[in-house]
């Protein structure tokens, strides 16, 4: 047996039912199968069982369309898709029972609040996720995130939302973008549209070295010491912005590579940018350095009131800085801040792991 029809006999059922002939040739053809035969007339008791056997082939061929269309789109247990977040530092790929599938960074989560036959309806946290929807499926997609919201029909393409800011970018097929600041925008592959980041300024043009200002001398007055100009201070350049980029299209080692540890070490003591802060902190840990992450989450989690950031804190200080100490003062911190329903079970179990690693076996029960 040929290599082709081994391939074949391997491919999903449905796919070996796709009639990929155009409506027209077909046509020709049966009436050309028709012509030939010239079947003599029959009565009608001998069409009986023909017109029997079509009814059935018919009820048997809506059935298999209603079997396509109908119902909840399911993951790979069998259930509904109702919900489903990144865990752990590897990427976790949610796949789906009509041949889609979604891949989902840490901390990422999505939610269906619509899931039938016709029509799935997603919201996205804030995180990253990649969407590859089966193509010609029988199911009409929407991804809403934040402000905007992606309808889809089959295509491949991804979402990196933080807050308000939201970024779209497609890879392939076709995709519409809805938003209020935007209103509709068409996509082609390569192509991407963001939303809530302002344009950042030009880089400013580096100023010249001040020079020491003339000090006016009376005849009849000595000449004023003038002090000698302070050069010992370092000036601190503007990180360049292709570290953002790259960040937000989930390239992290990248990011760190043109930000550097030392740029990325005063960016986190100085910007006043909630947004960057986050940034800087995923750039940082998922990027190899969990120590550089320490400082843009404390100051997310004392200056914003994140208890995303704090839990993120609490997690990093057990799995790579083995500071569980540490872990228990900034996860209690996050359940006083507060965390999203759906991090409440993580936190709880990450609490516990932190009071039985510090020694604290009473307060771990």
């Amino acid at each position: 047996m040929s290599d082709s029809r081994n391939k074949a006999l391997k491919a999903p059922l449905r796919e070996l039912l796709d009639d990929p002939i155009a409506h027209d040739d077909l046509e020709r053809v049966r009436r050309r199968v028709h012509a030939s035969r010239r079947l003599p007339p029959t009565s009608g008791w001998a069409r009986a069982p023909m017109l029997a056997a079509a009814v059935v082939l018919l009820a048997g061929g809506f059935a298999w369309l209603a079997l396509e269309g109908d119902g909840a789109l399911t993951v790979e247990s069998g259930e509904a898709l109702a919900s489903a977040r990144g865990e752990g530092e590897a990427i976790t790929r949610v796949s789906l029972s009509d041949g889609s599938a979604i891949w989902l960074d840490e901390g990422t989560a999505i939610e269906a609040s619509h899931n039938d036959g016709e029509r799935v309806v997603l919201a996205q946290s804030d995180g990253r996720a990649v969407y590859d929807v089966r193509p010609n499926g029988p199911r009409r997609w929407s991804v809403r995130a934040g402000p905007l919201t992606v309808d889809v029909v089959g295509t491949r393409f991804s979402v990196v939302r933080r807050g308000a800011r939201v970024r779209v970018e497609l890879e392939r097929g076709h995709v519409a973008v809805r938003g209020e600041a935007i209103g509709t925008v068409h996509l082609a592959p390569g192509e991407h549209v963001e939303v809530g980041a302002p344009t950042p300024p030009p880089e400013p043009p580096e100023p010249p070295e001040p020079a020491v200002p003339p000090v006016a001398v009376r005849e009849e007055a000595p000449a004023l010491d003038t002090p000698a100009l302070d050069t010992s201070r370092p000036r601190v350049a503007r990180p360049s912005s292709t570290w953002r980029a790259l960040a937000d299209r989930g390239a992290y080692a990248d990011a760190f590579a043109a930000l550097g540890e030392r740029a990325l070490g005063e960016a986190s003591r100085q910007s006043v940018s909630e947004d960057e802060l986050y940034a800087l902190a995923d750039t940082a840990r998922l990027s190899g350095h969990p120590r550089l992450a320490v400082t843009p989450l404390r100051r997310l989690m004392d200056e914003h009131a994140s208890g995303v950031a704090a839990l993120t804190l609490g997690r990093l200080q057990l799995d790579a800085l083995d500071d569980p100490r540490g872990a228990t003062r900034s996860l209690a911190r996050a359940d006083a801040l507060s965390v999203p329903a759906h991090l409440a079970e993580t936190l709880l179990a990450r609490r516990v792991e932190a009071h039985r690693r510090a020694g604290d076996a009473d307060t771990a029960r």
